[in-house]
C-alpha cells in the first residue's frame, strides 16, 4: 500500500504517472494554524475542522469557529457535520465488506438484486452491474434525479426514487462517458440492503460504523435534543451568511444516506482514513481495496490540477477521484450540499490523509485550505502562504469552469410578476412520471409554481421583459434553493436552470397538463398532534438556550387583552421547536452585541388558548376596548388579528419586542404601540409609525437574519421559515 506504482489507469486511458518515495518532513504546525486561520476569515466560513493523520497516528487537527453562527457553540473534533459526497465511500467499503463474504460481486446483474430494478432502455437494465452504479457511466444526464433527493424535507422514498429511473432518460451511450450522479448510489445502497438483510443503516453500523468505532458517525435517526454539538448550514445570501435548512430536534435517516446524507465528526474521519491507509486492515480485504481504488473511468484533468498538484491523470473509482499530484497517488473526493462542504485527500505512498469538514458551502475555502494542507505533506518547499494560492484562485477561477459555485445570476431586470392572465390556458396542474404533480395556480395577485411532493421547490412566476414573448422565471421562495428557472410552454411545460451551476435534474423534467386549478381550498385547521409534552414535540425552553431574553409572557396573566389569565398558560414560559429556539437566540446575542435585547411576549400557544381568544373574540366583553382596540369594532377582529388556526401552536412563531440595553440595565424601546394593540398604528409600516421606524427595522432586520418573517400587521409577530415546520399543531400546556 505504502509504495506502489501506479501503471495504468483505466481501458483506453493511456497515461502513467511515475510514483517515488516520499520524503520524510515534519508539519509547521504554528504555520498551518495561521493559514487555516486566514483561510476562514477570508472567506467567512462560520466554523471548520481540519486535520492530518500519517503512520496511523493524528499529527494535525484544528477546530475553529462556530457550529452554528451567532450560537457561542465552539468546534470541536467531536462536532458532526454533513459530509455529502463523502458517503459513497461509505457506500462502496460496505458492499467491499460483502463482496469479502462471497454473497456479492461487482460483475453481479442489479436485477438479480433488486428485481424490479428498471432503466429507460431494456438492454441498460439488463446489462447493469453493481459495479456500474458506482462509476457514472449509466448514460444519465449529470445530477439526474437530484430534485427527488434535495431540498430536504420531501416526501420521496428510496422506493420512489427507483421507481422513477425508468423514467429519466438516457443521454448517451451506456458506459461511454462520465456524468455525475446520485441517484444509482441509492441503488447500490440498496443492494447493501438485500444482500445485508436490513436497512441500509443498520447494515452499515454493524459493518463499518461499530467495527471501526466511529461513533460520532451518524445515519440513522436521533435527537439533535441528546446531542447539540452538530454543525448547521449556511450560505451567503445577499451577501450575509446565514443558516438555510437547519435540522429539526429530531433527524430522521436520510434517503439519500448512500450518495451524500451521511454525517461524521472530524475525530471520526480520522479514523476512517487510517482504516483506509492500513493495507493490512482485515476488514476490507487488500483485493477489495484495489477494486475500489483502481481507475474504472476517465475524468478530465483541470488546467488548474496541472498547476496546482503536477497531475497527469484524473479517473473514478468506486466512490473515489484518483489522480497524482506532486508524483504521488491521490485518492481524494467531495462533499457539496447546501450550506456544507467536506473533502478527504488520502496519499497511500505517504501513509497520509487529510479530512476538511466546513459548514458553508464555499468552494474557494474548501480547495485553498486543502492544497495548503496537501502540499504540506507532497511538497513541503512551497510553503503554506494560504493567500498566495488565494490569489490564484481568485485570479484563474472565472476561466476555469466547474471549479467555483459562481453567483447567482441577476436575471430580473425590468421584471414584472407574472398575472393569471398572462398565461391564459397555461395556468394549472400539471404532472410528471417521476415527480408527480405541480401546480401552476393563481397565489395572491400573481402566479405561484408549487410541487405537491417536494414543498421546498416553490415559488412565484415573472415576466422578464415586456410583451407576450417575454421569458416567465421562476423565482424559488427559498433562495437557497438556487437561481432561478426558465419556464417553456410547447405542447408540455419544462424548465431550464439560468445559471449552469444550479443543475440538478431540471433539464429532465418534463410536466404535462392535467386539469385545472379549480377553487382556492378552504383553509382546513391543521392537525392537533399526539405529543403530550415538549419534549414529545422537540420543543426546547428558551430560558435554556438564552438566559438573557427577557420573558414577559402576558397570557400566563391578566394583564392581556382578554382581561383574564388564558387557558393553557400555566406559567410564563417560551417554549419554540428546537431549530426555531436556536436562530431566536442568535438573534438575542447578536442584538447583545450592539446594545440591544429582545423581550418576548408569547411563543408556543396552545390549540386550546387559541380557542380561547376566538370565543372571546365572539363575546360581548369589551372591557379592555380602551386599551388594546378603541379604533375597532371587536367583530373586525377576526381573522385579521384574532385566527381560528395560529402558527404560535406549531411552536415556531413568536412574539417580541426590543430592548435598549446600551445603559447600567436595559429597558423597552418605543415600537409605537404597546403589545397586542389591534390597529392600523401597529402595523409595521403604518405611516403613523415614522416616530419609530427605525427601531421597528432593526428589529425585523435581526429577526430576518435567522429566517424570520414579520406580520404586517402585527409589528411584534414574527413566523420562522428558515427550516421545517411542521403541519400539526399542539394542544399541550406551557407549564
Amino acid at each position: 500500500m505504502r509504495r506502489r506504482r501506479l501503471v495504468a489507469l483505466a481501458a483506453g486511458l493511456l497515461a502513467t504517472a511515475a510514483i517515488g518515495a516520499p520524503a520524510e518532513v515534519g508539519l509547521d504546525r504554528p504555520a498551518l494554524d495561521r493559514a487555516v486561520d486566514a483561510v476562514r476569515a477570508h472567506y467567512g466560513v462560520p466554523g471548520l475542522a481540519v486535520g492530518i493523520v500519517r503512520d496511523g497516528e493524528v499529527v494535525y487537527t484544528r477546530t475553529v469557529g462556530e457550529a452554528v453562527a451567532g450560537s457561542g457553540l465552539a468546534v470541536d473534533d467531536g462536532t458532526i457535520f454533513k459530509i455529502a459526497s463523502n458517503s459513497k465511500a461509505f457506500t462502496t467499503a460496505l458492499l467491499g465488506r460483502l463482496v469479502d463474504r462471497g454473497v456479492l460481486g461487482w460483475q453481479d446483474p442489479v436485477v438479480a438484486h433488486r428485481p424490479n430494478f428498471r432503466m429507460a432502455d431494456p438492454w441498460v437494465t439488463r446489462e447493469m452491474q453493481v459495479r456500474d452504479l458506482l462509476i457514472h457511466n449509466s448514460g444519465l444526464r449529470p445530477f439526474a434525479g437530484d430534485l427527488m433527493l434535495w431540498p430536504e424535507p420531501n416526501a420521496f422514498t428510496r422506493a420512489d426514487i427507483e421507481a422513477a429511473l425508468g423514467h429519466l432518460p438516457l443521454v448517451s451511450s451506456f458506459r461511454s462517458q462520465y456524468a455525475y450522479d446520485n441517484v444509482l448510489y441509492l441503488v447500490a445502497g440498496e443492494v447493501a440492503a438485500s444482500v445485508g438483510g436490513a436497512s441500509y443503516e443498520t447494515v452499515l453500523q454493524r459493518e463499518l460504523f461499530e467495527p471501526l468505532g466511529l461513533n460520532r458517525c451518524r445515519a440513522g435517526a436521533w435527537s439533535r435534543l441528546d446531542d447539540r454539538n452538530v454543525a448547521q448550514p449556511h450560505q451567503r445570501l445577499e451577501g450575509v451568511v446565514r443558516v438555510v435548512r437547519p435540522d429539526p430536534a429530531r433527524i430522521e435517516a436520510a434517503t439519500a444516506n448512500a450518495a451524500g446524507g451521511l454525517r461524521c465528526s472530524l475525530g471520526d474521519l480520522l479514523r476512517w482514513s487510517s482504516f483506509w491507509l492500513d493495507g493490512g486492515d482485515a476488514r476490507l480485504s487488500p483485493a477489495q481495496r484495489a477494486a475500489i481504488w483502481t481507475p474504472h473511468i476517465a475524468l478530465p484533468l483541470s488546467e488548474r490540477q496541472r498547476r496546482w498538484d503536477n497531475a497527469h491523470f484524473h479517473a473514478y473509482g468506486y466512490g473515489w477521484r484518483l489522480s497524482d499530484m506532486d508524483g504521488q497517488l491521490k485518492v481524494a473526493h467531495t462533499g457539496t450540499l447546501a450550506g456544507a462542504m467536506s473533502m478527504i485527500v488520502l496519499l497511500p505512498e505517504s501513509d497520509a490523509g487529510v479530512v476538511l469538514l466546513m459548514n458553508l458551502d464555499d468552494e474557494g475555502a474548501r480547495q485553498v485550505l486543502m492544497q495548503v494542507l496537501v502540499k504540506a505533506i507532497t511538497d513541503p518547499e512551497a510553503g503554506v502562504d494560504a493567500m498566495a494560492w488565494v490569489a490564484d484562485w481568485d485570479a484563474t477561477v472565472a476561466a476555469t469552469p466547474g471549479d467555483a459555485n459562481p453567483p447567482r445570476q441577476d436575471s430580473l431586470s425590468g421584471r414584472r410578476p407574472a398575472t393569471a392572465e398572462d398565461l391564459g390556458d397555461v395556468i394549472g396542474r400539471y404532472r410528471s412520471p417521476w415527480f408527480g404533480e405541480v401546480s401552476l395556480c393563481p397565489r395572491g395577485t400573481g402566479v405561484g409554481f408549487a410541487s405537491a411532493r417536494s414543498p421546498r421547490v416553490a415559488g412565484t412566476l415573472w415576466r422578464v421583459g415586456e410583451g407576450p414573448e417575454a421569458p416567465i422565471h421562476l423565482v424559488f421562495d427559498d433562495a437557497s434553493v438556487g437561481g432561478d428557472v426558465r419556464l417553456a410552454f410547447d405542447g408540455a411545460l419544462t424548465l431550464e436552470p439560468i445559471d449552469a451551476a444550479d443543475e440538478n435534474g431540471f433539464e429532465d423534467l418534463t410536466l404535462h397538463r392535467e386539469g385545472d386549478c379549480g377553487p382556492a381550498a378552504a383553509s382546513q385547521p391543521p392537525p392537533v398532534s399526539t405529543a403530550a409534552t415538549p419534549a414529545e414535540a422537540g420543543m426546547i425552553r428558551m430560558r435554556a438556550l438564552s438566559p438573557s431574553l427577557v420573558h414577559d409572557i402576558r397570557y400566563a396573566t391578566r394583564h392581556n387583552f382578554t382581561g383574564r389569565r388564558v387557558p393553557g398558560y400555566r406559567r410564563g414560559e417560551c417554549l419554540l421547536l428546537l431549530p426555531a429556539a436556536e436562530a431566536l437566540a442568535r438573534v438575542e446575542r447578536r442584538l447583545r452585541a450592539d446594545g440591544f435585547g429582545l423581550v418576548v411576549h408569547d411563543c408556543y400557544r396552545p390549540v386550546r388558548a387559541v380557542q380561547a381568544f376566538v370565543a372571546w373574540a365572539k363575546s360581548t366583553d369589551e372591557r379592555t376596548k380602551p386599551d388594546y382596540y378603541p379604533g375597532l369594532e371587536k367583530s373586525a377582529l377576526v381573522p385579521d388579528y384574532i385566527a381560528e388556526h395560529s402558527g404560535h401552536s406549531r411552536g415556531a412563531t413568536v412574539d417580541v419586542a426590543l430592548l435598549d440595553c446600551r445603559a447600567s440595565a436595559c429597558t423597552p424601546v418605543d415600537m409605537g404601540t404597546r403589545f397586542d394593540f389591534f390597529g392600523p398604528e401597529a402595523h409595521t409600516g403604518s405611516p403613523e409609525a415614522e416616530p419609530v421606524r427605525e427601531a421597528r427595522r432593526r428589529l425585523i432586520d435581526a429577526m430576518a437574519l435567522e429566517g424570520f418573517v414579520n406580520y404586517p400587521l402585527e409589528w411584534w409577530h414574527f413566523s420562522w421559515r428558515a427550516g421545517p415546520v411542521p403541519d400539526a399543531a399542539y394542544g399541550f400546556d406551557v407549564e
